[in-house]
């Protein structure tokens, strides 16, 4: 059974495959002069900003997800050991 993880690359490994096309593709319009070098970085720029912009989404909600999975099976968070260890070391008056 494949796991999130698995999906997850499945999906990068895609999209750097299309990415590397997509450029290659790109620059052979160039050299045909069907697109100006101008048009070509122009694309390219804002492709690169719409990828940055997606990958923070998707760490964004993957943090989500994780945040929340944390919270239903109960586990200790830094936060919540630290206030455990102040309670200790106010207990043993350290």
């Amino acid at each position: 059974m494949m796991k999130p993880s698995d999906l997850l690359y499945i999906g990068l490994g895609a999209a750097f495959m299309a990415k590397e096309k997509i450029e290659a593709q790109l620059k052979d319009l160039e050299q045909l002069g069907t697109i100006s070098r101008e048009e070509l970085t122009k694309f390219l720029d804002e492709a690169g900003q719409r990828a940055k912009q997606e990958k923070e989404a998707l760490d964004a909600r993957i943090r989500e997800i994780v945040t929340e999975a944390i919270r239903e099976t109960g586990l200790a968070t830094k936060e919540d050991i630290a206030e455990i260890k102040a309670l200790l070391e106010r207990r043993n008056g350290s």
